[in-house]
């Protein structure tokens, strides 16, 4: 990861920021832990490299409900990930996807998730969700909250057949599977 080793000061004080965002209290627990997730999901994305693309916006999508509200749109104006433009897309359907950097499903059926989640790992696409056993069956992230905390749990193998790499900083702060399930 080119910026990572151009700038060490710099990836140093985003994980200072993760980190802290991890150990953030909330008065609203349910208000708080939507907005880290919304942060979350630009964080995760600053510390994967994928395979080499010639698109010139990075691309989120949310597949099902979207939890956030106007949140995301808000968060990501005018940002970027990868010196790219930020690009929000929500769908209903799998089918729907297209060509994504990031896929964040909130799917509450298991086998809509298993179908999903083939469908990314075919497609080099990084999966984040909150559901319960989503690592544990093949997504890469799955991101919860326990008494006001965030635990982050990341299915390596998972990444490695999806064409995706890990930073260090990312896989230092999580609780890492690193065989297949």
């Amino acid at each position: 990861m080119y910026w990572l080793r151009e700038n060490p000061l710099r990836a140093l004080l985003w994980l200072g920021l993760l980190l802290a965002l991890l150990r953030l209290p909330g008065a609203q627990a349910g208000d708080e832990e939507r907005k880290l997730e919304a942060v979350f999901i630009g964080r995760f994305a600053s510390y994967i490299e994928w395979p080499a693309r010639q698109r010139e916006r990075f691309v989120i999508t949310l597949l099902d409900e979207n939890p956030f509200g106007t949140l995301l749109d808000e968060l990501y104006r005018d940002k970027r990930i990868h010196n790219k433009p930020i690009e929000l897309r929500y769908v209903s359907r799998l089918d729907q996807v297209g060509d994504t950097d990031v896929l964040f499903l909130t799917l509450s059926s298991s086998t809509a998730r298993t179908a999903a989640i083939d469908y990314a790992q075919k497609n080099g696409i990084l999966t984040i969700s909150t559901a319960k056993g989503f690592a544990d069956s093949g997504g890469i992230i799955q991101l919860d909250f326990v008494e006001q905390r965030a635990r982050i749990k990341i299915n390596h193998a998972a990444a490695l057949r999806s064409g995706l790499r890990i930073g260090a900083p990312l896989l230092s702060i999580a609780t890492v599977l690193r065989e297949a399930p």
